[in-house]
């Protein structure tokens, strides 16, 4: 059993391996590479954590407060 504070001083990337429970290497790589190639989420606002496609970058946008704003770009919509 893990502490609270155990899990959250783990990594993000340490979190999705074991969400993941492969032992297949190749999957494993891949969800290293996601892992360290995306930024980390948000904090959870009062309606979740939501995403969608970056109209300039195609990559993710991340729902804060009334905006979209990009993870890569920096791109910000209205929501």
């Amino acid at each position: 059993m893990t502490t609270d504070f155990a899990e959250e001083a783990r990594s993000r990337t340490a979190r999705l391996l074991r969400m993941a429970a492969t032992p297949d290497d190749r999957v494993r790589a891949r969800i290293v590479e996601y892992a360290t190639s995306t930024p980390d989420p948000p904090l959870m606002g009062p309606h979740g954590i939501q995403t969608t496609g970056c109209t300039r970058c195609r990559r993710t946008m991340w729902r804060q407060r009334d905006l979209w704003v990009c993870s890569s770009c920096g791109h910000v919509e209205d929501a």
